[in-house]
């Protein structure tokens, strides 16, 4: 009778439900091992659904049976907890468990426990409806007729997540009394299954209303109501403004909300890509059941927070809480994001001790529940296609939270997005060409509806390794020579010392640097940066179809040696399918002439191609750096010579392409990039010294090519040296100028790269070479450069282009500078 009634139940479950399976990526459930299933209770309904996924998945079936030394048994399941609302116990320990802990060692040892968590609906009930209590998932253990309501409502929004294995030999080996490898083993079981449901739902939030008033009676807050009170403010009327303040902040999530864009997203989704790639998912599942986790992505597009939380959403994990500026808290816009998981934040603190109060506070509060949080660490989306230098804000308020103390400590995510054709990209071209940047409007959402009927090829979501910030702390406190991080923690967050600001600011800076230094560790070579790489490198944006070809074999050769086990990814597509697929998204034209086709941009398009081209050039930053000082020579370079260059000028290319290599591993990576720019045909190798392959073979226009992709990188830097080589500049003086020479430069010499003359690269260089010690400030505010500075304007002339540099040199003079 009881196999009658599993069979009904499976085949009407089987009719009915459409399960997800997350989870399980680093483990084989397919290969016959020893893997028992452990479920949180006794369900039927679980049951038959993993019986539904293994069947569908070809993973070992619960129903096999599984060899013990004594007989075998029926089934490879088994729940921790009798009841739905039991207690562990060792009265109430499954007699299956039992006895795998008294197998022999041997047995044991080919024994793999994996927990499985079944969702019945995803996303906490909301407070005050009725019905989303009764078809949503939540820390209540879930009862039968509220799984009977899930089944008819929530039947294709159901999840089997697949835990992380536990070998039955680390927590109950031969060496272990019995009972206390029973208790061991039950006790993990419990903690894994917990994470799996603390993964996927969110930790248990108070009510919302519960949360706004902790924040607004927080300490901090209150010590600043105090001291407006003290100064002559009403109490009340601050105790009402902070909770507007608070309310105004603050997200109110709806799975209701979030499952119905979710749908309207895959719509959106399968209508304008063909595809979303996702890497590195696998990283998220061991750190979030330690950590807090933190989703730093690069900011490309507005899609970014959506593509994230929907992908995220599928996979199993919870919707993290995202930081949103209130730009986008527009009428009805701000409700939908809010719901969604967005709170908001205004661009600026400054002025408003009490916003600032308020927000800091309820960002701990957030950190504190264990909830995962997204922020982009640039702040605004790049108009340029590079990654930005990080924001200080968001960043020191988290190092902050880290040091006050949480129950768990926070991590970071970094996030790449690769964009074939972004949505944006008409208003992105009209603000490189000069027009003012538009604000954000729910009126948007109607005027691009006609996006549906575009394709805008493929997307990619790159994550990769969780950054540690309890570890990282340690790494950078060991680095530093300070006592310890707990100490340092309590000296910089008493604010009444500025070296103690001093070191809380260098931390901040080190971790930012550190953070978009991964983000572009995780970076995708798609079909439209490759062709955008070697396309805008040429002097009319235009090549032969041929030369495209073979130039583009060259750089996927080229990356692919570079970064064999790196995060760095480059598409192996032919190089016909390349061309062709970039033609499809309207990228690339094609010109038909009688010596061959000709493939290139317009004007305008090419402006926008710097976009994508900027997105990934520092993946080829070095081999390119190399290039630019071979490629030009008519005498051999010696090894070292060239090492001793490419050292003194890489890590200032490094800096603004948010890029590096670490010290200790530079030597390492440079004779890589050497041997296998050798191993192509890009350099020809004289005894010990370097030269290029000689004019008009082909390789010697691919090293050209390559040479070109930092060379107006270079040829900025060159402004800034010549200009410091002329005395009298205070620091505005010097990046107010270098910005008018590079502005003249671009506008008579054809340079079509808004970011030729951004004025942020400048100050960054500027500033760089004072940090290195390489120019000195006087007490007047002169800036006196290094005398090793004349070396590096001697090398130029191996380096920039002779037409610039006599560009550089005659506007310098006429501008009187």
């Amino acid at each position: 009778m009881k196999g009658f009634i599993y069979r009904l139940n499976r085949l009407l479950l089987k009719l009915i439900v459409h399960p997800t399976v997350t989870g399980g990526d680093n483990f084989a459930l397919n290969e016959g091992k020893q893997v028992v299933y452990v479920l949180h209770h006794r369900s039927v309904t679980d049951l038959v659904m993993l019986d539904l996924v293994c069947t569908e998945h070809g993973f070992t079936s619960p129903f096999l049976p599984l060899d013990l030394a004594e007989a075998p048994e029926r089934l490879r399941v088994f729940p921790l907890l009798r009841s739905a609302g039991g207690r562990i116990t060792m009265n109430t320990h499954s007699s299956r468990l039992l006895r795998l802990i008294d197998q022999p060692a041997e047995l044991k040892h080919d024994i793999t426990l994996v927990p499985i968590t079944v969702f019945w609906g995803r996303g906490m009930s909301e407070q005050g409806s009725l019905f989303s209590t009764l078809t949503s998932e939540d820390w209540a253990v879930t009862g039968r007729f509220k799984r009977l309501i899930n089944l008819l409502i929530n039947r294709r929004n159901i999840v089997v997540h697949i835990g992380r294995p536990i070998s039955l030999t680390d927590v109950a080996g031969k060496d272990i009394e019995r009972n206390i490898a029973i208790r061991r083993t039950a006790r993990l079981l419990r903690v894994r299954l917990r994470q799996q449901k603390v993964t996927a739902l969110g930790p248990d939030f108070s009510h919302r209303r519960t949360l706004l008033n902790q924040v607004v009676q927080s300490r901090s807050v209150r010590q600043v109501i105090d001291s407006k009170v003290a100064a002559g403010g009403k109490q009340k009327k601050l105790e009402r403004q902070a909770l507007r303040h608070a309310r105004t902040i603050a997200s109110d999530m709806s799975h209701t909300t979030i499952r119905v864009l979710s749908r309207i997203l895959r719509w959106f989704w399968n209508r304008i890509y063909d595809g979303i790639e996702t890497r590195g998912i696998h990283h998220l599942e061991a750190v979030s059941a330690t950590h807090t986790l933190i989703y730093v992505p690069s900011h490309r597009s507005h899609l970014d927070y959506l593509l994230l939380s929907y992908l995220l959403y599928y996979e199993g994990f919870m919707i993290p809480h995202i930081a949103a500026g209130d730009n986008l808290n527009q009428p009805v816009l701000g409700s939908i994001l809010r719901r969604g998981g967005a709170f908001f934040m205004r661009r600026s603190f400054r002025g408003d001790p009490l916003y600032t109060a308020v927000f800091n506070e309820y960002l701990y509060q957030v950190y504190r529940r264990g909830h995962s949080v997204e922020f982009f660490p640039e702040g605004g989306r790049t108009r340029s296609g590079r990654t930005m230098p990080a924001k200080f804000g968001l960043l020191k308020m988290t190092l902050e939270h880290q040091l006050r103390g949480l129950p768990k400590p926070l991590a970071f995510v970094p996030v790449y997005f690769s964009y074939e054709k972004v949505v944006e990209g008409s208003s992105y071209l009209s603000e490189l060409r000069g027009a003012t940047k538009k604000g954000e409007s729910f009126g948007d959402v109607f005027r691009n509806i006609k996006l549906i009927r575009q394709n805008f090829g493929r997307v990619g979501v790159n994550l990769g390794p969780p950054i540690k910030l309890d570890q990282w702390l340690q790494e950078v406190s060991s680095t530093t020579g300070s006592s310890g991080v707990a100490h340092e923690a309590s000296s910089v967050l008493t604010p009444t010392s500025t070296d103690q600001d001093d070191v809380l600011d260098n931390w901040v800076s080190r971790l930012g640097t550190t953070i978009m230094q991964q983000i572009n560790n995780q970076a995708t070579v798609n079909p439209v940066n490759l062709v955008a790489l070697i396309t805008l490198a040429t002097s009319n944006s235009a090549i032969e179809e041929v030369r495209l070809r073979d130039q583009i074999v060259c750089y996927q050769t080229l990356l692919q040696k570079l970064y064999p086990d790196s995060g760095i990814r480059v598409c192996d597509d032919p190089p016909h399918q390349v061309i062709s697929h970039v033609e499809n998204l309207g990228l690339l034209n094609r010109y038909q002439e009688k010596f061959g086709d000709v493939l290139g941009h317009e004007p305008f398009a090419a402006v926008l191609m710097t976009w994508y081209r900027n997105n990934v050039v520092h993946t080829l930053a070095l081999p390119s750096l190399i290039a630019c000082l071979t490629v030009k020579r008519r005498r051999p370079i010696s090894y070292d010579n060239l090492q001793r260059i490419v050292g003194m000028i890489y890590p200032y290319l490094a800096e603004e392409l948010s890029w590096e290599i670490p010290n200790d591993k530079f030597n390492q990576k440079f004779d890589d990039c050497i041997a296998t720019m050798h191993s192509l045909g890009l350099l020809n190798r004289k005894d010990n010294s370097f030269v290029p392959p000689p004019p008009g073979e082909g390789r010697h226009m691919e090293l050209s090519l390559l040479a070109n992709l930092v060379s107006q990188t270079l040829e900025r830097m060159f402004i800034v040296i010549h200009l410091l080589g002329r005395s009298g500049f205070t620091l505005q003086g010097l990046q107010t100028s270098s910005q008018i020479v590079a502005q003249k430069i671009s506008r008579l010499y054809g340079i079509n790269a808004p970011e030729f003359f951004d004025r942020r690269l400048f100050d960054q260089f500027i500033h760089k070479l004072i940090t290195n010690g390489v120019v000195n400030t006087l007490a007047d505010g002169i800036l006196v450069p290094d005398p090793g500075l004349d070396q590096v304007l001697r090398a130029a002339e191996f380096v920039i282009d002779p037409q610039v540099r006599y560009g550089v040199l005659s506007v310098s003079s006429e501008s009187g500078h």
